[in-house]
């Protein structure tokens, strides 16, 4: 609870410290602003209306172009041509009417005319929009614009839309014979223009040879006061702001209050936006104290939670490094000094032990040989044979107590194989087995052959002893990167989890009579060699005792 005070009290005074970093800008702006609105907004309005006015000048120009060039494709295909060979259009073929039809399906082109040299239209796709020549077609605009001509506008009239036609000739043998026009809706050309429209202010006209005014819409308009002019269109063709309203104090209100409430929003963002941090700090602070305490406790098993945003979510990970490097640290720590204890321990026991043991096993010899009693005889046979395995024990322990230390050189893997196999070939025979080598046998390890004979002596003979009658232990050997992976692997009856956590722990053991150190031991001289070792077993599924040694190991860590 401290600590979220605290986390609430730093950010706090950043808050405080962030409202007047973005209040006190915009105070100054709207001092400024007031002070020098006129030419600011003069330059700033004229500067947006140019670009916002070249900007739609270009969309109109695009929008003739895209209807150019989709005139263009109707007039250059074979059956647009083969229509006028015979002076006068003939059946349209279907492929041509789809296309025509395809055309039109974008809702700015009303029909398709063929026309002949003189104007007249001969065919209306589709035929129901067939219309005749008006009576005052001569005295429509007309420019040439590219290949095509561009004839109208007609602005509504009568309760018909307005309209306005792209033509272009049809030529054949270097003669025109007809013409094929698009008859165009007008407020497809008008509404390019709407983007422009600024109510009370300014409105946009599309402007025909001075005397045609159109509105964004496609309908006519009276001639206005223009506050600016694009440039051509198309020849006689532009785009004029017609003045709607005071163009500049309008802005200047609109302007003061969007300053005041862009000042208002961000006070409420910036108050918003550093409670939530304070919190969500506060939410990745809480672990990281939380677990600070645990460690302090000496519990290493709870990690912090990683998802922390930025150098919230490196620090938990460099706690978590932490907390694992410190318990490595602590345990090897706590291991050596077992192991130091165990060694003087081992060492009492060798002396207190052994030295009474080899005398009573040289009475037992001496009272044997003058024994005739045959029962006596079998009765010292069985002592003889506890005191050697009391005695194999106690070296069982000065071993894991006080492990050589290795000397490394250069092991051919398969010589270790096949002595391994060889001496451990009549152990596997009495039980039914059978012991097979697998993998590369061209790998060399830089390891202490000793040591090796020993681990795969161990884990070899804990294998046959798992297995049952006609069971079998194979030996792996393969490279993967800069890793040699050795296995051992018996089809025995395995070991359920609890029992794989365990068996590397000193003395513990599931065989009747076992001393539960030969793991232990062998995880030892394994780790002397630089190698790891890991064991993966289950209940009726055997076991796989997996050794991993570099193949670039340093002799240095041996020092």
């Amino acid at each position: 609870m401290r600590l979220a005070l605290t986390g609430l009290n730093l950010a706090r005074r950043y808050l405080w410290g962030a409202l007047i970093a973005a209040l006190l800008p915009l105070l100054i702006v709207a001092f400024l602003y007031d002070r020098y609105s006129v030419d600011l907004l003069d330059n700033l309005v004229r500067n947006r209306i140019d670009s916002q006015l070249e900007s739609i000048a270009a969309k109109t120009e695009n929008f003739i172009a895209v209807q150019t060039g989709r005139l263009e494709s109707i007039v250059d295909l074979p059956d647009t041509t083969a229509l006028f060979k015979q002076g006068v259009p003939a059946q349209i073929t279907e492929q041509l009417l789809d296309l025509l039809l395809l055309e039109m399906e974008s809702g700015d082109i009303y029909a398709v005319e063929f026309m002949d040299i003189d104007g007249n239209v001969l065919q209306t796709i589709p035929p129901t929009r067939q219309r005749e020549r008006p009576y005052d077609y001569t005295t429509l605009p007309f420019v040439q614009h590219g290949k095509a001509e561009i004839i109208g506008p007609e602005p509504p009239r009568g309760g018909r839309p307005g309209w306005f036609l792209i033509r272009m000739p049809v030529i054949l043998n270097h003669e025109i014979v007809g013409f094929v026009s698009l008859r165009m809706r007008l407020s497809s050309l008008t509404e390019q223009v709407a983007g422009l429209l600024k109510p009370d202010l300014y409105e946009p006209r599309v402007v025909v040879f001075d005397r045609i005014n159109l509105t964004a819409v496609g309908t006519a308009a009276e001639p206005g006061t223009a506050i600016a002019r694009s440039r051509q269109i198309m020849p006689g063709w532009r785009i004029d702001l017609v003045e709607d309203g005071d163009l500049f104090s309008e802005p200047r209100t609109e302007v003061r209050y969007q300053l005041l409430l862009i000042a208002a929003i961000s006070a409420i963002g910036v108050t918003v936006l550093f409670i939530r941090m304070s919190q969500r700090v506060t939410r990745y602070l809480l672990p990281l104290s939380e677990g600070a305490r645990a460690i302090s406790n000496g519990d290493f098993t709870n990690p912090v939670p990683e998802d922390g945003p930025g150098e919230l979510g490196a620090l938990a990970q460099a706690f978590n490094r932490m907390r694992v490097q410190l318990e490595r640290m602590i345990s090897s720590r706590v291991d050596m000094e077992r192991r130091a204890a165990l060694g003087n321990i081992a060492a009492g026991i060798a002396h207190e032990v052994r030295n009474p043991l080899t005398t009573v096993a040289a009475t037992l010899y001496g009272l044997k040989q003058g024994e005739r009693d045959c029962e006596r005889r079998d009765m010292y046979d069985i002592v003889s044979e506890e005191i050697i395995r009391v005695d194999q024990t106690i070296a069982e322990f000065l071993k894991y107590a006080k492990p050589n230390e290795a000397v490394v050189e250069i092991v051919q893997l398969r010589d270790i194989f096949k002595s391994t196999k060889t001496l451990l070939s009549a152990a596997a025979h009495e039980k039914g087995g059978e012991i097979s080598l697998i993998g590369d046998s061209s790998i060399e390890l830089l390891i202490d052959p000793a040591h090796l004979r020993q681990i795969l002596l161990n884990l070899t003979l804990n294998a046959i002893q798992a297995i049952a009658p006609s069971g079998h232990v194979s030996l792996r050997a393969q490279r993967a990167g800069k890793v040699v992976e050795i296995s051992v692997k018996d089809d025995g009856s395995g070991m359920d989890q609890e029992s794989v956590g365990k068996a590397l722990r000193p003395f513990f053991t599931t065989r009747p009579g076992g001393t539960g150190l030969g793991l232990p031991i062998t995880n030892q001289l394994v780790e002397a060699n630089g190698g790891t070792m890991s064991i993966e077993s289950s209940c009726g599924h055997g076991t796989v005792v997996t050794l991993r040694f570099p193949t670039d190991f340093d002799r240095s860590n041996q020092s």
